[in-house]
């Protein structure tokens, strides 16, 4: 274990955000893990987890100790004619493991493509793109309790997914350091091409392979979100809301094209529609703006956790006076 004191996170955030921890230890391995808990326990440091830094905004301080995970290895666990589970560490980059899973031919996970962050965040909020969420391919998640000490392995079941949560943005927040996670992919492709976009393009170009596939996704997100190496950012801001399908009926009667996902008894709406149609695209609170091109995602110009979560506020409390309609925001706070 190597314990660094007053340590720069600020390339460890998309944000950017000129934030330093208090200690901080980059744990290749279980034993780093667990002695960083014991060490944390004997100086009575609260540990804080850091996972990809991609769905974080940063404080300023830091306080305890900052634990960041970097295992990065894939391994098989049992495979049948169609289908195979592999254990793959939590420290994994999250595409760098769909590109790796496509090279192997193994499915499911081409929807996917270029969600940054790591192997080990993606059942966190359980991920999703274009129609797939993660919860589809989890057969489990495996990690060790930050209090005791003990390991622990839930199911998929246990997790508790739902719409980008789970019982780790729940129940555990903040308890739990995940080491791994379990998959199960197809060794069959099946593409799935429902969202708009991709249904544009297979009408273009015919239907896609995997690999197509992922490719075409790659293409569309780096169409409409930044590269935060050039525009620090943290992805979609926002999440989707979602209202009964009552007052549906009543929000579609005023706006009557907004794009909507019926989902039994509810509906999905896009969050970026609704930020748009306020004309907030480009719009700066601060050194903080909302992208030119992209409504869901917030452009930090150099501004503090503060700065964006103020700018944030502003965002919802406009929706909220408009529409009647809560946002909710997809990063956490790291405090």
């Amino acid at each position: 274990m190597k314990l660094e004191t007053q340590y720069s996170l600020k390339l460890l955030n998309t944000l950017a955000i000129q934030s330093t921890a208090e200690y901080f230890v980059n744990a290749e391995n279980t034993a780093d893990v667990e002695e960083s808990l014991v060490y944390a326990k004997q100086h009575n440091l609260e540990v804080k987890v850091l996972g990809g830094g991609s769905n974080v905004v940063m404080a300023d301080q830091i306080s305890g100790l900052v634990l960041k995970y970097s295992a990065k290895q894939c391994v098989v666990l049992s495979e049948t004619e169609s289908t195979i589970q592999l254990r793959v560490d939590a420290g994994l980059n999250w595409h760098e493991f769909v590109l790796y899973a496509l090279e192997k031919r193994w499915y499911g996970l081409e929807n996917l493509s270029y969600i940054p962050g790591s192997v080990g965040a993606s059942p966190v909020q359980n991920i999703g793109a274009y129609g797939v969420e993660v919860k589809d391919f989890i057969v489990g998640v495996n990690g060790i309790y930050l209090n005791s000490g003990v390991y622990f392995s839930l199911s998929a079941l246990q997790c508790e997914f739902t719409y980008r949560e789970s019982c780790f943005k729940q129940k555990l927040n903040g308890q739990t350091l995940i080491t791994s996670v379990d998959f199960e992919l197809s060794k069959i492709p099946n593409v799935k091409i429902g969202y708009a976009p991709l249904n544009s393009m297979t009408e273009e170009q015919g239907m896609p392979t995997p690999k197509e596939l992922s490719e075409w996704v790659i293409e569309v997100r780096k169409s409409k979100l930044p590269d935060p190496v050039e525009l620090p950012n943290a992805g979609s801001f926002f999440k989707n809301p979602v209202i009964s399908s009552a007052y549906f009926e009543e929000f579609k009667t005023e706006y009557p094209n907004v794009p909507n996902y019926p989902q039994g008894d509810v509906v999905k709406l896009p969050a970026g529609w609704l930020i748009d149609q306020l004309g907030l695209k480009g719009k700066a609170f601060g050194p903080v703006s909302v992208h030119k091109n992209q409504a869901l995602v917030l452009i930090n110009n150099g501004g503090t956790g503060a700065d964006i979560e103020f700018a944030a506020a502003q965002i919802k409390r406009l929706v909220k006076l408009h529409y009647g309609i809560e946002l909710e925001q997809e990063p956490r706070v790291f405090s």
